[in-house]
C-alpha cells in the first residue's frame, strides 16, 4: 500500500505529464512576487509551482505567439507605471530584459503586434494609450502617449476617460481601445512602423454600460464584449473592421444598482463563451455560441470572491478562475456538451491573482 502511494505521488509530479505552464499575474501589496509560474497537467488539472519573477502590480500580461517573449504591466501610480519585457531562456524560464514607463498611470492591459514588434498598453487611471517599439525584445522609450477625453453618465466611474483594453483587429491593421469612462470603442489605424494614427474613429456603446474587455471569434466575423457597470454582454457582427451590435444579454443577475463584471473568453473550440462577475455576484456566466454567432444563456456558477480574470486551459477541459479576494485560483472541470462547471478542488494558492495565461512548456 505504501509503495502504491509513493508511486502515485511520483506520477502526480512526473515532469513528463506537465506539458504546459500557467503564468499568474497578481497585485503585490501583500509582498508577493507579482509573476508566478506553475507547471500544469492539462489532462488532469494538476499543478506545481515552478518559479516566480518580481514584477510590481502585475495585473496583465501578453505572450508572443512563439512563446519567447512576455510583456507585463506594472499597474502603479506616482510615476511608477511601466511595461516590462521578458525573454525565455533555453531552460524555459523567463528572464527580465528591461522596463519602460507608460507615462499614463494605471496600465491594466498590454498587447504585442508581431509584424511591427510593437507594444500597446491601456492606462486605466490616465485614460490613455501608450505605444512602444521594441528591439531584440527590449522595450524602447515610449513612442506615443494618446490621452482620451470622453465622459458618460455614471457620476464617479465615468467622469473621465478610462482606457481598459487594447486589442488588435483580426487582420492586425487596426488597434481597438475600450473606454469604460466614455462608453466607446476607439479605432486606430496602425501605421507601417507600428505606431497608430491619432485621428481615431469610434463606436459608441449605450450610455452607462462601461465597456471593459472585448474578444473576437477565430474567424473574425463576430466580437463579444463584457460591460462592467451594467453586467451585460454585447454581441457584434464584425465586417470591414467595423462593429454592428446584434445582441445584448444579461451576464450579472444581481440586484445591486452597479455591477462589476470583469472578463470574457471563448472556449478553444469556439462553442462556448464565459464571462465573470466580481463583487456584485461572484459568478461566472456560461453562454452557448449559436451557429449565427449569437449567444444563448447556459448557466451561472458561483465561484470564490472577486473573479477578476479566468481562462480556459489549452485543452478546453478546465477553466481556471483567479479569485482576487480569496487568494486562490480555482480549477473547474468544463463539460463541453452541457457547459456545466464542476469544482475539482485543486485550488492554487496565490495572493491577489488577477491575470492568467497558458503557455506550452519547453
Amino acid at each position: 500500500m505504501i509503495n502504491c502511494l509513493v508511486l502515485s505521488i511520483l506520477s502526480f509530479f512526473n515532469p513528463d505529464s506537465m506539458t504546459h505552464q500557467l503564468i499568474v499575474g497578481s497585485y503585490t501589496q501583500s509582498g508577493n512576487a507579482g509573476l508566478e509560474i506553475f507547471d500544469v497537467n492539462v489532462a488532469k488539472g494538476h499543478s506545481k509551482k515552478a518559479y516566480e519573477l518580481i514584477n510590481p502590480s502585475a495585473s496583465y500580461q501578453h505572450i508572443s505567439k512563439d512563446g519567447k517573449m512576455l510583456f507585463s504591466v506594472s499597474e502603479e501610480a506616482g510615476g511608477k507605471s511601466a511595461i516590462t519585457s521578458y525573454r525565455r531562456k533555453p531552460n524555459g524560464e523567463f528572464e527580465r530584459i528591461n522596463s519602460s514607463l507608460t507615462i499614463g498611470n494605471g496600465p491594466c492591459f498590454v498587447v504585442y503586434r508581431e509584424a511591427s514588434k510593437t507594444v500597446y498598453a491601456a492606462n486605466y487611471a490616465a485614460g490613455s494609450l501608450s505605444v512602444f517599439k521594441t528591439e531584440n525584445g527590449q522595450i524602447l522609450p515610449i513612442s506615443q502617449h494618446i490621452k482620451y477625453t470622453g465622459t458618460s453618465v455614471h457620476p464617479t466611474r465615468q467622469n473621465m476617460a478610462h482606457a481598459h483594453m487594447t486589442i488588435l483587429s483580426p487582420d492586425q491593421s487596426y488597434l481597438f481601445v475600450t473606454d469604460l469612462g466614455a462608453d466607446k470603442i476607439y479605432r486606430h489605424k496602425i501605421l507601417a512602423d507600428g505606431t497608430v494614427d491619432e485621428n481615431f474613429t469610434f463606436t459608441t456603446i449605450p450610455a452607462g454600460q462601461g465597456p471593459r474587455h472585448l474578444i473576437f471569434n477565430s474567424t473574425g466575423t463576430h466580437a463579444y464584449m463584457i460591460n462592467e457597470l451594467m453586467g451585460l454582454v454585447d454581441v457584434f457582427s464584425f465586417k470591414n473592421n467595423e462593429f454592428t451590435r446584434i445582441q445584448t444579454l444579461v451576464a450579472d443577475t444581481s440586484k445591486v444598482s452597479e455591477k462589476a463584471s470583469a472578463d470574457i473568453h471563448l472556449s478553444p473550440n469556439g462553442k462556448w463563451l464565459i464571462s465573470s462577475n466580481r463583487i456584485s455576484s461572484n459568478q461566472v456566466t456560461v453562454f452557448a455560441v449559436q451557429p449565427n454567432g449569437t449567444l444563448k444563456l447556459a448557466n451561472f456558477t458561483n465561484v470564490a470572491r472577486k473573479p477578476r480574470n479566468f481562462t480556459f486551459d489549452p485543452s478546453g477541459r478546465f477553466v481556471y478562475v483567479a479569485s482576487q479576494d480569496d487568494n486562490i485560483i480555482q480549477v473547474w472541470a468544463f463539460d463541453n456538451k452541457t457547459g456545466i462547471l464542476t469544482d475539482t478542488h485543486q485550488d492554487i494558492a496565490v495572493k491577489a491573482p488577477v491575470s492568467l495565461h497558458f503557455i506550452k512548456k519547453w
